[in-house]
């Protein structure tokens, strides 16, 4: 089918079109990011569901009229682009940091303040988020507990609502943070 008439199908509701994306691609991407980028599987599947929604997203929003590559070509795209933000961000959300491991001759006190700033905004993120967001995050990335269990535990129907819900939360969080570090920098100059 031609790409421009996928985008008006998707455009006008029709989700089957965006179901035919998301199972013709969802391998070959998770193949693709995991060798290229070395991340894991459970890495690979998170970005390529919030790859497949910010597609949908772009396509609703009129940022996407027509491709300029194939659809697989542009969703490879977002998939890098989201993964890296992902690393990025998990760095600053980290809290797993030893300091012992850290050159303090390499740390000016910008970097440290900064660093503070940013500590700051995610301890108000994460009280700002609340549940089930908070505890969906602090499950699997302070405790390295999987999809499957994260489920049964939190009483979701499975790991794939679980995953959908933690993307959602991931989404919200990032959002939150920026608020925050903004509120947080102005308070500390102001």
């Amino acid at each position: 089918m031609d790409e421009a008439v996928i985008i008006e199908e998707i455009k006008n509701g029709n989700n089957n079109q965006l179901a035919m994306i998301y199972r013709e691609y969802r391998s070959e991407f998770i193949a693709w990011i995991t060798t290229n980028y070395s991340c894991s599987r459970d890495e690979a599947r998170d970005v390529y569901q919030v790859s497949i929604l910010t597609l949908h997203e772009n396509i609703l929003n009129n940022k996407l009229q027509q491709f300029q590559s194939s659809i697989k070509t542009y969703l490879f795209a977002i998939g890098k682009n989201k993964f890296l933000e992902f690393k990025k961000s998990d760095a600053h959300i980290s809290r797993d940091t030893d300091i012992a491991t850290i050159d303090l001759e390499e740390v000016s006190s910008w970097d440290y303040e900064e660093k503070e700033l940013k500590l700051q905004a995610t301890e108000k993120s994460l009280k700002k988020l609340g549940d089930p967001c908070k505890s969906l995050l602090e499950l699997y990335y302070f405790h390295g507990m999987s999809m499957d269990k994260i489920a049964r535990r939190l009483s979701y129907k499975n790991r794939a609502t679980a995953k959908n819900l933690k993307c959602k939360c991931l989404v919200r969080l990032r959002k939150i943070f920026t608020e925050e570090l903004e509120k947080v920098k102005l308070d500390n100059n102001g």
